[in-house]
């Protein structure tokens, strides 16, 4: 039954994305606003250039507290960025990304179509699935 499972039709069409110069304080609010635990970053096309998660954002962060001459505030979305990204299309099949996101221990993947970012499959997101079917 699993088999027919495709990314397209779970997937967050709308996850919360930031431009390269977006400064890591806004992507904290955004992070906080949105209830989520990271970012994606993009372009004005909305390719996908990289992902910033609220450690990335905490780790600056508390980095400029505790190392004095290092200035968190100055910094953008594109300084802290992670830019080698794992994506997933959108026919995916949602057993084989949950057993990937597993193997890899990340939280969320991107959802990437021709480059473009269509939206977001989360570690909360495949719970909700696995919840619905138990």
């Amino acid at each position: 039954m699993t088999e027919s499972f495709r990314i397209k039709d779970f997937m967050n069409p709308k996850p919360v994305t930031v431009l390269p110069n977006t400064s890591i304080a806004e992507v904290v609010k955004l992070t906080l606003k949105h209830k989520v635990s990271g970012v994606i970053v993009v372009d004005k096309s909305n390719n996908l250039l990289g992902m910033i998660s609220e450690l990335d954002c905490l780790r600056e962060m508390s980095g400029s507290i505790y190392h004095e001459g290092r200035n968190a505030s100055s910094l953008s979305a594109q300084d802290i960025m992670t830019k080698d990204v794992m994506t997933v299309s959108p026919d995916g099949q949602l057993f084989d990304v949950m057993t990937s996101m597993l193997n890899q221990r990340q939280r969320r993947r991107p959802v990437v179509d021709n480059g473009k970012v269509i939206g977001q499959v989360t570690c909360r997101q495949l719970l909700k699935i696995i919840a619905s079917y138990s």
